[in-house]
């Protein structure tokens, strides 16, 4: 969420014909999103696109700012790997 007020530059908008629009995208998503995970429907696991141990905590912040080789979800891991953090990316 942002400020409550906000400065838009809109001739830009304007100029390009963008449309602006506000959403909301919380209400009532939390139960349809985790019911379709829990199913197995939506494979969310392949939106974690790199992990990192806790020691290259500073390569992964540079990875997720970036956007390096198409970054989506950096993963810092904190423990050991284990069945539920398997592999390094």
């Amino acid at each position: 969420m942002g400020p409550p007020e906000m400065k838009l530059p809109l001739f830009n908008a304007l100029a390009r014909e963008v449309d602006i629009r506000g959403v909301f995208r919380y209400c009532n998503d939390y139960s349809a999103a985790l019911a379709l995970v829990a199913s197995g429907r939506v494979n969310v696991k392949r939106l974690v696109t790199h992990h990192f141990d806790i020691t290259e905590t500073q390569k992964a912040f540079e990875t997720a700012r970036d956007g390096l080789g198409g970054a989506i979800k950096v993963m810092i891991h904190v423990q050991k790997r284990n069945t539920n953090n398997p592999v390094k990316c």
